[in-house]
């Protein structure tokens, strides 16, 4: 079951000009069909997912790659448990134990992971604490 998406990130794509826009809306696409009660907003200037707490971001800063940023909420959780998924290597680079990023330079890539990348975020999602 999708997620109903955002009138609000609606608007922030309509007038988003990058030379990935197919990257990042192939990317809304799997974060909404993640989980039923996936909540989209727009926080830190870009897309943002949450169920309990924040779960996904995306990053669309550089011109050259979309990245998703998979992480446990705005601010470190020490006593958050370890989120576990099952990803070939390298389709996530792991800068701390709780917070994972997928880079995607263009829609082959991204298409190549789209399954793989649907499987992680469900995952992901259904880890997440508040």
């Amino acid at each position: 079951m999708t997620a109903t998406p955002s009138p609000e990130v609606d608007a922030y794509f309509a007038e988003l000009e990058h030379p990935l826009l197919e990257v990042a809306l192939g990317l809304r696409e799997v974060l909404l069909d993640s989980h039923p009660e996936v909540v989209e907003s727009i926080k830190w200037k870009a897309p943002n997912y949450e169920v309990a707490d924040d779960f996904a971001t995306l990053s669309l800063r550089r011109p050259t790659a979309v990245q998703l940023v998979l992480h446990t909420g705005a601010k470190v959780k020490p006593e958050h448990p370890e989120v576990a998924v099952d990803a070939p290597a390298k389709l996530l680079k792991w800068p701390d134990r709780n917070r994972a990023v997928a880079s995607f330079c263009s829609i082959a890539e991204f298409e190549d992971a789209r399954g793989a990348l649907a499987g992680i975020v469900r995952s992901w999602a259904a880890q997440v604490r508040a």
